[in-house]
């Protein structure tokens, strides 16, 4: 990404970037221990990471202890228990949005901006200086992070009888997760309040599952079964206090209780439940014909009673034409399987979604009180999906080549959304069930691997896959967001954007409504769909689709003798991302900085532009509305990663009482083939299907060099 070089017409030429950002490393350690006899097995391993990112100030330690052990008491008796302990803290940066993204003011700044006034201080946003907040100030005086301790725990008790046919089996599963978020802003941030300010907020998540269930395996001449039943009940609580404070004597008092002012403080408890019952029979005959049937229930806390339960059943046959005695000497492997399965979803609503929902703390003439803040929905139900898969399995030359092919349709309904409301109802969303989605795809793998001599072997592994997707249903009228648009006939996460056309020539091609609001020669040409003279928000069209037509990967292993060498490309084709970065940087003014493009080619007259505007600020940021303009080529080719390692002859580590030694150098992200006119085409501000493919200057994937070595005792 180019921006245009101001320095050769003026004094001075500040490196933002260069500024702001610093080169990354990261070391990591990985320690374990394992070993056991016929009745006792256990694992002991511990990690530490500690990484600096590349915007300066970011920063990230990760350390890990986990344990494993097995105890077999009786022929019809094991238990085990399998516990980690994660701790992870964040120094963390302003995050990717346009407007409060470090890489958003870093980039927009102005090269002939100063990041100090002559006194020491610093420049501050908002003035004629700076556009933007000091990305400069925003670093170095705030501290802010997250600390995260998390407890990871599965403990069972595994009961065998009849010679093991069948077997009962009890666990206990807990993951208790506490997260402290720091940010203190001194008096000289921007958003200090000239007194300094305190963030803190404290989180705490317990989540346990207790589990019974029970296989039994048999077989009856050619013919095995088995069959399984089980329950499991969860239960997830989430406490959270949150205290923003201000007016502090000094940025060395940076606590609460040193703080003037409790600005506010609130806390939250909420709690949700769900219980499941789940059972599975599969019948086989001869190891050719296959049939599995499975049948679950589960009550969600998060419906009302009366929709609290969803039913989600499927059934799977599989046809393995290897062992028919009509390929016995075939030297082919063929398995056919055709599949349907129902599932369920309940994730990303709040705990008793469908209660009416009190809040307090709202202020009455300077009184206290309370007002609803959500008006719930009864009627609300689970989201569901139906899937029907058709495929087959094909190896041949001695299982050297291998293909996997499936082709799918899944039926998705009873959406759940977030649907707008007037905000005169004291809110501005409720979440109801909306509509219904299908998709249908195609996937497609092949593995391969060949020994040529005995010392080289190669070993490939491809996949492709296609998936279009089309919103079959929605209750009311199309959902619209800034740039989207959900709409039946249309796919998830269409834009919804003026066309635009070229740039008018002449004032006199401008429309009379237009011109009247200042458009002028030089400025944007967008389509009026509705053919009235003007262009309003109904000219917007659909169009665009983050979906690719295809993507995939391809991973290739080279080995000879103790030499190994691997390569994993990744690929996608068709899809569109829409380049939020690109406007502030395509407003030629002078507050900011201007994209290379805009300026070299910017209209300068009748004919000398039909895609960049003149360098004015035009009416009503005109010349910026989201547009086509910004909608862009995703596809790319990326080396994912190269690795070249080299492991040592047995021979040569056990003179040194090792077992193995290998040492290897690895690449990550080292090569990216792409139109796309930003840095990474993958960077996405929310991974959600319906905002997915846009990029409003989020930090791209860093490209990692690493060098390790594996030692084993």
């Amino acid at each position: 990404r180019k921006i245009l070089p101001w320095s050769k017409f003026i004094l001075f030429n500040t490196d933002w970037m260069k500024i702001g950002t610093q080169l990354g490393r990261s070391y990591n350690v990985d320690v374990s221990v394992s070993g056991g006899n016929a009745k006792t097995t256990y694992y002991v391993g511990g990690s530490y990471n500690d990484q600096t990112g590349v915007i300066r100030t970011n920063a990230m330690r990760k350390a890990n202890l986990k344990a494993k052990v097995t105890q077999k008491f009786a022929k019809w008796l094991e238990v085990g228990a399998n516990v980690s302990g994660n701790y992870m803290k964040n120094d963390q940066i302003p995050g990717s949005n346009i407007g409060s993204s470090i890489l958003e003011r870093l980039i927009h700044q102005r090269p002939i901006d100063h990041v100090y006034t002559p006194g020491g201080g610093y420049y501050t946003g908002g003035t004629p200086q700076l556009t933007f907040h000091n990305p400069v100030q925003i670093l170095d005086e705030q501290i802010a992070y997250i600390e995260n301790y998390r407890i990871l725990g599965n403990f069972f008790a595994k009961f065998n009888f009849f010679d093991d046919k069948l077997q009962i089996q009890a666990n206990y599963n807990a993951d208790l997760s506490f997260t402290y978020d720091y940010t203190y802003y001194n008096e000289n941030h921007p958003y200090g309040t000239g007194v300094g300010r305190l963030v803190e907020a404290y989180r705490h998540v317990p989540n346990t599952t207790f589990e019974v269930y029970a296989n039994y395996n048999d077989k009856f001449g050619d013919v095995d079964f088995s069959a399984m039943l089980g329950h499991s009940y969860q239960d997830v609580t989430r406490k959270q206090n949150y205290v923003d404070v201000r007016g502090f004597p000094s940025p060395s008092f940076n606590i609460v209780n040193a703080a003037a002012e409790f600005y506010n403080v609130t806390g939250t408890l909420n709690e949700y439940a769900m219980e499941s019952y789940f059972g599975r029979i599969t019948a086989g005959y001869k190891d050719r014909y296959m049939l599995t049937a499975t049948l679950r229930t589960d009550g969600s806390s998060k419906f009302a009673p009366e929709n609290r339960w969803g039913w989600f059943p499927s059934v799977s046959f599989g046809w393995n034409l290897g062992n028919e005695p009509f390929m016995e000497d075939s030297g082919i492997d063929l398995k056919f399987r055709a599949s349907y399965g129902r599932t369920g979803n309940q994730e990303g609503i709040s705990p008793w979604a469908y209660h009416a929902k009190m809040s307090g703390g709202k202020n009455y003439g300077g009184q206290s009180g309370i007002a609803v803040s959500d008006f719930g929905n009864r009627n609300l139900r689970w989201e569901k999906a139906d899937q029907y898969d058709v495929g087959f399995d094909l190896a041949f030359l001695k299982g050297k080549v291998n293909m996997i092919f499936d082709i799918y349709q899944k039926n998705t309904f009873d959406l759940l959304y977030n649907k707008p409301v007037a905000a005169h109802t004291g809110t501005t969303s409720t979440l109801s069930n909306i509509g219904s989605i299908r998709n249908r795809g195609v996937e497609f793998t092949l593995n391969t691997h060949f020994n040529f001599g005995k010392h080289f072997s190669w070993l490939s592994q491809f996949n492709i896959s296609h998936n279009k997707n089309i919103i079959k249903s929605l209750t009311g009228e199309d959902i619209i967001g800034s740039n989207r648009i959900l709409r039946a006939g249309e796919e998830v996460g269409s834009w919804y954007v003026f066309e635009q056309l070229g740039i008018y020539q002449y004032d006199g091609e401008v429309p009379q409504a237009l011109y009247d609001k200042g458009v002028r020669a030089g400025d944007v040409k967008y389509w009026d769909r509705n053919g009235d003279g003007n262009i309003t928000d109904d000219d917007r069209i659909v169009t665009g689709n983050p979906n690719p037509k295809f993507s995939g990967g391809w991973n290739n292993t080279f080995k000879y003798k103790g030499l190994e060498l691997s390569l994993f490309f990744t690929y996608s084709y068709g899809n569109d991302v829409y380049a939020s970065w690109m406007i502030p940087g395509s407003k030629p003014g002078h507050t900011r900085s201007l994209l290379k493009a805009y300026a070299d080619n910017r209209w300068t007259g009748p004919g000398t532009s039909d895609k960049y505007p003149r360098a004015i600020y035009s009416y009503s940021g005109w010349n910026g509305k989201n547009s086509t303009m910004y909608l862009t080529d995703g596809s790319f080719i990326r080396l994912r990663s190269v690795t070249l390692g080299y492991t040592f002859p047995q021979r040569l580590v056990s003179k040194i009482h090792l077992k193995g030694l290998r040492v290897y150098a690895q690449g990550d992200n080292v090569f990216l083939c792409s139109r796309y006119p930003g840095w990474d085409p993958e960077t996405s501000v929310n991974l959600d299907p319906r905002f997915y493919g846009e990029d409003n200057d989020g930090v791209p994937q860093p490209r990692i060099f690493k060098l390790g070595v594996n030692i084993t005792f």
